[in-house]
């Protein structure tokens, strides 16, 4: 796993209300469905303190998901392109 800061995605069940939603003052929230998705820039650190925290408050975890940018092309696949 690496340890540089990434985007990520926390999607736990339920509508969190703004009490529990303080635990997590880096994330943003966002709501669809019957969930809660939290959104934020996280290091392996961080990562685990929001997990630990998630457990803490007895919240159900229903996905994680790390958000990759789209890697830039590679100058030979740009080349290849034109063949």
């Amino acid at each position: 796993m690496n340890a540089e800061p990434a985007l990520y995605t926390i999607r736990v069940q339920g509508h969190l209300g703004a009490i529990a939603l303080s635990a997590f003052p880096s994330l943003t929230a966002q709501y669809e469905a019957a969930h809660t998705v939290l959104v934020g820039q996280l290091d392996r650190s961080g990562l685990y303190g929001v997990l630990s925290q998630l457990e803490m408050l007895g919240l159900d975890l229903v996905s994680l998901n790390r958000v990759r940018a789209r890697p830039a092309e590679l100058p030979d696949q740009a080349a290849n392109k034109g063949s």
